[in-house]
């Protein structure tokens, strides 16, 4: 389901890919808020990979005398409940075997009827760089439902998003249903574009640059006219620069308060396939904030 195509309004029901690490207490507190916000059901699933009970195995095969066996799968489901109840909500718990991870946690997501898949990183590098890890990654790729990437501590509701756009009708789409979700949120638009061989030019370059924002400032005004945000186009503050999205995203993000990035999966030049377009991967993984992440509902039609 697309929250914003279907009509549907927010969520009634979020899944929560957990990989029961200290690093999803994040996500954990995030799906928490959100689902008393939207007075929707939680469903917490974990994936148990065959080779980690076979090696489970191996490690205890001569164990001491007092040790009674323990069940990963078991063990999962407890520290699922551990986690839960600390929180004060009750949740669906749902723990399976496979080793196709992603795969079956969309399988899960389908049969629980979620609209949204929330989820966290891997692990933050020295540098500050946030590492999706194999999982969040083919979420990132196949997830016909938005994907909300968790990086922050959830201390408040979202308070303001940034949208990147390229005009495209994928990111109208990834703009509606971010603010079908977060209808109280202030919104920003950015957009980075280039001026090809504009370094090359001897004369007539500032002539050719003040043209080319003047060009991308007029589209960007006629896509969120277009977008039709909750509070009018005037609501919304446009940021058109020369430059990569990814880099200005992030510094964007870090220089203003911005608690939420937008990414839509595919854009202009995207062929409408399964795969994360590669400036939608980047933006995803220079983002310092939470980025949610909204596949084009053509190519999820196209993927089937």
């Amino acid at each position: 389901m697309n929250v914003a195509s279907e009509g549907g309004g927010q969520p009634r029901s979020i899944l929560l890919a957990s990989d029961l690490d200290a690093r999803s207490d994040r996500a954990l507190d995030r799906a928490v808020q959100l689902a008393q916000a939207w007075g929707a059901r939680l469903v917490v699933a974990n994936v148990v990979e065959e080779r980690a009970i076979e090696a489970h195995a191996i490690v205890v095969r001569d164990p001491p005398s007092w040790y009674r066996g323990t069940d990963p799968v078991h063990l999962a489901e407890k520290h699922l409940l551990e986690a839960a109840s600390a929180r004060g909500v009750q949740v669906k718990l749902r723990v399976e075997r496979g080793d196709q991870v992603a795969d079956r946690l969309l399988e899960v997501a389908r049969e629980e009827g979620c609209d949204l898949v929330v989820t966290g990183v891997a692990r933050q590098e020295w540098l500050g760089r946030m590492i999706l890890g194999s999982t969040v990654d083919q979420l990132a790729r196949r997830s016909p439902l938005p994907v909300l990437v968790v990086r922050n501590r959830a201390h408040a509701p979202y308070r303001r998003m940034v949208v990147a756009s390229d005009w495209s009708p994928s990111s109208e789409n990834a703009f509606r249903t971010a603010t079908t979700l977060f209808p109280e949120a202030a919104i920003s638009v950015l957009h980075g574009y280039d001026v090809p061989m504009a370094g090359l030019m001897d004369t007539g370059r500032d002539d050719m640059l003040a043209m080319a924002r003047k060009d991308a400032l007029a589209e960007g005004q006629a896509f969120v006219e277009r977008c039709r945000p909750p509070g009018g186009a005037s609501s919304v503050s446009l940021v058109v620069e020369r430059g990569d999205p990814a880099l200005l995203m992030r510094l964007y993000a870090e220089q203003f308060p911005v608690d939420l990035a937008v990414v839509a999966s595919h854009g202009r030049s995207a062929v409408f396939d399964a795969l994360l377009g590669s400036v939608a991967r980047r933006l995803v993984e220079d983002s310092p904030v939470d980025t949610l992440i909204v596949r084009d509902p053509r190519a999820a039609a196209r993927t089937g």
